[in-house]
């Protein structure tokens, strides 16, 4: 299991389950965006904050200094919850450009987690988390086309959904309106008593899906690997859009 992780509760919680659905290990990791830095570096580039509504310069050694604060609390977080659940865990910091960096590391990992928001976790908050998780409660979204992957992927999503006390919603796809009688009876088989809602959607593309998913106002979405969906440019609207923790199965 791999995590993008930026210390968000949402994301723990969700990691959380899935610990407690596999006895796998846990492995972080915390990339630096190059491209980010890159901008920094730029002399007209500028920081506001919309708290603050304060203008500042952008300076690369602020940012590599955030970078460190926000790789610090996210290895304490995962290793609080590892240590709760008796499990191992590591953790790595790498610099490069992320969707193609986590498209890469995808194919050496069963499950992939990517963190659902960008904000960072305080000490204060993790130590809580670690002491008490919270099941996730708003529905958990599985994309579903009847392959191998897809299966895999709707075992984990059904998983999740008894594991968190949540309801599962099935996006069923196809390139034709035609298969999706027999996806309906293919997902219905395999959830067996989990209740579901289904909803059909032909030829989606990533921005439908992330449509869909912010429509059902999803805790969190489940999705097998799949070149056509999963490239970089749609890994990292992954990353950023869905407004939940993702979960990619291989």
């Amino acid at each position: 299991m791999l995590v993008n992780l930026e210390s968000d509760h949402a994301t723990l919680e969700m990691l959380n389950l899935l610990a407690g659905e596999s006895p796998a290990e846990i492995h972080g990791l915390f990339v630096e965006d190059i491209e980010l830095l890159s901008l920094a570096d730029l002399p007209l580039a500028r920081e506001y904050c919309r708290l603050t509504h304060v203008e500042r310069v952008v300076q690369v050694p602020e940012l590599e200094r955030q970078f460190r604060i926000q790789a610090r609390a996210a290895e304490q977080a995962l290793t609080a919850l590892a240590s709760r659940r008796g499990m191992q865990c590591s953790f790595r910091t790498v610099r490069g450009e992320p969707a193609t960096l986590l498209r890469e590391t995808l194919e050496a990992m069963d499950l992939m987690l990517l963190s659902a928001t960008r904000h960072t976790l305080s000490t204060a908050d993790y130590r809580a988390f670690a002491t008490r998780g919270r099941p996730v409660k708003r529905p958990v979204t599985v994309v579903f086309d009847g392959s191998e992957v897809a299966q895999r992927a709707l075992g984990v999503a059904t998983q999740l959904a008894r594991a968190g006390a949540a309801a599962l919603t099935v996006l069923l796809v196809d390139d034709t309106s035609a298969a999706f009688d027999a996806l309906r009876s293919q997902a219905t088989e395999q959830i067996g008593t989990q209740p579901a809602e289904f909803r059909e959607v032909v030829k989606p593309e990533m921005s439908e899906l992330i449509r869909q998913v912010q429509s059902s106002r999803a805790g969190c979405l489940v999705i097998g690997r799949n070149e056509d969906l999963l490239t970089p440019n749609n890994i990292e609207r992954l990353r950023h859009q869905p407004g939940c923790p993702v979960v990619l199965v291989s």
